[in-house]
């Protein structure tokens, strides 16, 4: 990679006060390589991708169960979508219904990733070099005057001048400079040949000079550290695609009691169970099955739990009610349900939601509506239950159910005792993550990478040769602009009070 530099004077005559900077030509590679390297480009693809799995947070999401239905997937995508209004359909070709699974974001999980390995590959190649600068302290190839080769892929600034002084005097005031701000200073003194440049003819040219070199380093370790915290990056979007490519969610509808949700691909069944520890109560729990291995957990605020590889989340959803018979006989109905049943799980989702069952034997019907008690928990909320008879309008009988209760219920052929049991419906969900474990070392790695990023690394390598007549030449490299002002500062005074010297001679 091509470095911008402080172009060097001709070897005949160090100029006193050259330019700091310069722009050299760069070619497209050298400029496409260095925008890839700008942080704020994986700032900004970063901050897309913290959009898209914001939104994914807080839109709802395709069930994966879905994934293989494209039939029941694009009704799931067009109801939800119309639930947004007018926004629904920009919603829905942005694919923020379904972000794990939608174009944008796995563009920008390629973009990141390739961002991150350049980064990486930039950051690995700076440490190497950076951790071979001493020894450039050692190269002999180039004449006194010449700056050795500093190959480094960032801003190296070389300036170069020469000073009314001896070399290891210039040296020693370059070090004194270097320590301020220098963890560790390595000093040579090597051999060289001559710089090219014009002698008096009554002094031969000698075969070699000595050239005082010197060199300040800070942040070794940190250096190779930080290219760390870029790989730790690519670990976490590695976890993020194989979670997206292979990853598999199971979200059904909120279990009713005694309902049960099955999903093949993930082997997993959900079952809202009711127990019956004793006469006339009712003991729920979730069971879940998994490949063969089941488990049951009772009925509580929040289930968080791993059975057989699959993660499993479940949690009381909105209320929903139980209805029994006292003596366990079959005669509760849906409309329409050709068989009838002992037990019937109702759901409830929002207050004035209402449900129907009949007894089908007795001809009675049974209009059950969730009312709203103006609390803010919902499992305060009570049900009003209607019983009509035959073609009627009117109910013939109306009360309210707030707790586990039995009523007797009228009927043309008597007085039919039921249990009512307010029960929540029950919200599940099943998931694999399978990069999941990449996040640990990851998270090590960030550590580690963030621990080099405390203080920024730097150097500066300074070559010091005799120059004619009776001055010196100072060679400096770095990348410290603020280094090289106060090297270049201490140049003016010296050369202002030389020249002082010569006016008042």
């Amino acid at each position: 990679m091509r470095e911008p530099t402080v172009p060097a004077v001709p070897p005949a005559a160090p100029s006193a006060a050259p330019p700091d900077t310069a722009a050299d030509g760069r070619d497209v590679g050298t400029t496409a390589w260095q925008l890839l390297c700008d942080p704020w480009l994986l700032l900004a693809i970063a901050g897309l991708l913290g959009v898209l799995l914001t939104a994914g947070a807080l839109l709802p999401q395709l069930p994966g169960q879905l994934q293989d239905e494209p039939a029941a997937a694009d009704r799931w995508l067009t109801a939800t979508a119309e639930a947004f209004g007018a926004a629904g359909p920009w919603l829905r070709s942005l694919g923020l219904f379904d972000v794990l699974h939608s174009p944008a974001f796995r563009v920008l999980l390629v973009a990141a990733f390739f961002v991150l390995l350049v980064q990486s590959a930039n950051a690995i190649l700076f440490a190497v070099r950076f951790r071979q600068l001493p020894a450039a302290l050692d190269q002999s190839s180039q004449p006194g005057g010449e700056p050795v080769p500093v190959s480094l892929p960032v801003r190296v600034l070389r300036w170069r001048a020469a000073f009314p002084a001896a070399p290891l005097a210039v040296a020693a005031e370059v070090e004194a400079e270097t320590a301020a701000w220098a963890a560790r200073i390595d000093r040579r003194t090597v051999r060289v040949r001559p710089a090219v440049a014009p002698a008096p003819e009554s002094t031969p040219a000698p075969d070699s000079v000595l050239e005082e070199r010197l060199l300040g380093q800070r942040g070794v370790l940190e250096v190779l550290l930080r290219p760390l915290l870029p790989i730790a990056m690519i670990l976490i979007l590695a976890a993020m695609w194989w979670n997206s490519v292979a990853g598999r969610q199971f979200l059904p509808s909120p279990l009713l009691p005694a309902e049960r949700a099955s999903e093949p691909v993930l082997g997993v069944t959900f079952e809202y169970e009711l127990l019956y520890p004793r006469a006339n109560s009712v003991g729920p729990v979730v069971s879940v099955a998994v490949n063969g291995e089941r488990r049951q957990f009772p009925l509580e605020e929040r289930v968080r739990a791993t059975v057989n590889g699959v993660a499993i989340n479940a949690q009381p959803g909105p209320p929903g009610l139980l209805v029994h018979t006292i003596d366990d006989s079959a005669q509760l109905a849906r409309p329409g349900q050709a068989s009838p049943v002992a037990a019937l799980g109702l759901g409830f989702p929002s207050p004035g939601s209402e449900e129907t069952l009949v007894l089908p034997q007795q001809g009675v019907g049974l209009r059950i509506i969730r009312q709203d008690n103006g609390t803010a928990p919902a499992a305060d909320d009570s049900f009003v239950v209607e019983v009509i008879q035959g073609d009627r309008d009117e109910p013939v009988q109306r009360f309210t159910v707030g707790r586990s209760q039995v009523e007797r219920v009228a009927t043309p052929f008597g007085e039919i005792p039921l249990g009512f049991v307010p029960m929540p419906m029950m919200q599940v969900q099943a998931n694999t993550s399978p990069g999941l474990w990449l996040v640990l070392p990851a998270v090590v790695l960030a550590l580690a990478g963030l621990w080099g990023f405390r203080r920024r690394p730097a150097f500066l390598l300074a070559q010091s040769g005799p120059w004619p007549v009776e001055r010196s030449v100072l060679v400096i490299q770095t990348d410290r602009p603020d280094a090289l002002a106060s090297v270049r500062r201490r140049h003016a005074e010296q050369t202002a009070a030389s020249e002082e010297q010569e006016q008042a001679a």
